[in-house]
């Protein structure tokens, strides 16, 4: 199970409204969310790398 959600979290990342993702993932406090989440957040990362030419 702790993968699972570990893999969804990747997964949706930057993708779900963090309101939709605090329903799913049961968390009483949206700050829960937040930090949990943020582990799994890469947009600004990957934008950074996408404007690099190799």
């Amino acid at each position: 199970m702790h993968i699972a959600r570990h893999s969804f979290g990747n997964i949706s990342g930057d993708k779900i409204p963090i309101q939709m993702l605090q329903k799913l993932y049961r968390h009483s406090s949206i700050t829960t969310t937040v930090n949990y989440q943020a582990n799994f957040m890469h947009k600004e990362t990957d934008d950074a790398l996408e404007k690099v030419d190799f």
